[in-house]
């Protein structure tokens, strides 16, 4: 459910406008404007472009302004509808997908065309779907559809080093809006997957033209496109050719531009809010909005800047990740002794103040199409924990190695508090010693492939709107795809054989009962400490009209727009 809290408080400046304002359309009905730079700011630096390459959230709220994908995540959240595609058909046995898109979609004018640019067709979608299946350096997403889709198995193998010049038996182009996709299985979510933003349409002459170089030269359908990515930050501005409409006819989207900067710690992004310097504050540390924005009942006395407050459930998850392969943590008694030393609420009720869901039902946060299964349970035993920490050979945790928790955030964040926390309580109840290692992103992703973290925080926000993007990243075969995960996957056959079982079962209550025993498995084994989850929860500029999010943590500003406050 979407919460908002308006506060009206104090005047603020209307929005900078844009250089590219004079080719917007000079009217927009339905009481709406054109115009205007959305600014936000990120603590991460978005290196590339290219969907396929880049995963991480920070990179996907760029690319999802820029690149499309065939389906998308509705507003409720609760399933996937089509989007490029104007019909979308299912064999009977569920066996073969036809699609057809809509005519009058066309890239981004590039200089990788000859005329500018041209008209997506079916050849484009063939095109991606390859990409996506090939083992070229760029692609990180073969685990989605390789094994899913008739005859991409063996076009990975012969695309290591460039696509191969047969096509996927699997995939036939029909005519020049529309094809058909042949699954290996009738696999039961298979929309949802082509819903992932990594699988955003480019069109081949910008591979051609740029090669790895597409990092960094972005072409899309998307309602903005690439004006220039520096250290500092990246600038869209508007697709002025984009597809869409709205409900009142007005061509999409109305935002002139939208920039992120890089920024150094939260407290200086939320400044930055409150001297109307951005126009948004992601992911805001609840016990900040009531330090800089102050009370409900301030805001009604005046004392506070005008601010929506945005919440919506998001599906994600915080926890602890191992080196499986490596001392300590090749101990399942060691991996024990972790998760049951650990007081998920006690970190959500007293560090958190309330704002977060312990993980005490395993590696699932809530969500819909998914309950738990109750007897999936995360006890806080510290008596037990001792006792497994003896076994693995560390009474009282003597002779345990001292160790760095790797964290990509900065001292002072509420990630900061939850993981100093989870250190404290190790300390207690297990007698041990580790320490802090605050690092970026990148730095955090180059020491778990390098070995040199053995444990360290993280996150997970599905890919989809599916329960199964939580497990796909443990599957055996999915392994080696995806380096920012590490050593993490389960060699327990029961595991693969669960999660196969839930890709293609069509009855809602069996699949869910394959979904639990992968849940119920990973945490038997202990293979990661499931923390919390939590709500996306965001301040934005009471300005911002029809801004959306999903439950993916991404945002549409396809059809946000500007408007002053009388």
């Amino acid at each position: 459910m979407i919460k908002w809290i308006s506060i009206l408080i104090l005047p603020y400046l209307l929005v900078a406008c844009s250089s590219n304002e004079n080719e917007l359309p000079k009217v927009a009905l339905g009481g709406k404007s054109y115009g205007g730079e959305f600014r936000f700011m990120s603590l991460e630096k978005v290196t590339n472009l290219f969907p396929m390459h880049s995963l991480d959230l920070y990179s996907q709220r760029i690319n999802t302004q820029i690149f499309e994908s065939l389906f998308k995540e509705d507003p409720s959240g609760k399933k996937v509808i089509p989007h490029l595609i104007e019909e979308h058909f299912v064999s009977a046995d569920g066996l073969k997908h036809t699609i057809k898109l809509r005519k009058g979609i066309y890239f981004h004018e590039n200089d990788c065309f000859e005329e500018k640019t041209r008209e997506l067709n079916a050849a484009d979608i063939q095109y991606v779907l390859e990409f996506a299946c090939s083992g070229l350096s760029l692609n990180h997403l073969a685990h989605l559809l390789v094994n899913k889709i008739k005859g991409a198995n063996e076009f990975h193998k012969v695309s290591k080093k460039s696509l191969s010049a047969t096509h996927i038996s699997g995939i036939k182009i029909i005519d020049e809006y529309s094809l058909s996709i042949s699954l290996t299985k009738p696999y039961a979510e298979f929309e949802k997957i082509l819903s992932h933003p990594g699988l955003g349409i480019f069109p081949k002459e910008a591979y051609l033209h740029y090669g790895d170089k597409m990092l960094k030269n972005p072409v899309g359908t998307g309602p903005f496109q690439l004006d220039k990515m520096n250290e500092e930050g990246i600038r869209l501005k508007r697709n002025n050719r984009y597809w869409r409409k709205d409900s009142f006819g007005n061509q999409l989207p109305f935002l002139a531009s939208l920039s992120m900067k890089y920024v150094k710690d939260k407290n200086s992004e939320l400044l930055a809010f409150e001297k109307n310097q951005v126009d948004i504050v992601l992911e805001v540390p609840v016990e900040n909005v009531q330090d800089l924005f102050g009370s409900l009942a301030e805001a009604q006395r005046g004392k506070t800047i005008r601010h929506r407050i945005f919440s919506r459930k998001s599906s994600s998850i915080n926890f602890l990740a191992f080196s499986l392969d490596k001392e300590p943590f090749n101990n399942i008694h060691v991996r024990k002794a972790f998760q049951l030393a650990i007081d998920r609420n006690k970190i959500v009720n007293d560090v958190l103040l309330g704002e977060g869901f312990p993980a005490v039902n395993g590696f699932i946060p809530a969500m819909d199409g998914f309950v738990s299964d109750s007897t999936i349970q995360l006890p806080f035993d510290p008596v037990k924990a001792k006792q497994e920490l003896a076994e693995a050979g560390y009474p009282g945790g003597v002779g345990f190695p001292s160790l760095k928790l790797w964290v990509n955030s900065i001292d002072g964040s509420s990630v900061s508090k939850w993981t100093s926390d989870i250190i404290a309580q190790l300390k207690t109840n297990l007698g041990i010693n580790i320490q802090l290692q605050y690092c970026s992103f990148i730095e955090k992703t180059d020491a778990i492939s390098g070995g040199d973290a053995l444990i360290w925080r993280s996150g997970w926000v599905a890919d989809y709107p599916d329960p199964e993007s939580f497990l796909s990243i443990f599957y055996a075969e999915h392994a080696s795809v995806n380096p920012y995960w590490g050593n993490i996957s389960t060699t327990n056959s029961l595991f693969d054989e669960n999660y196969e079982k839930s890709l293609v079962e069509q009855n809602t209550q069996n699949r869910i009962f394959f979904l639990n025993q992968c849940n119920k498995i990973l945490m038997d084994e202990a293979l990661v400490i499931p923390v919390y989850s939590d709500d996306f929860f965001v301040v934005l500029n009471l300005m911002l009209r029809d801004f959306q999010v999903n439950s993916l943590e991404t945002m549409d500003l396809s059809m946000a727009y500007f408007k002053a406050i009388q």
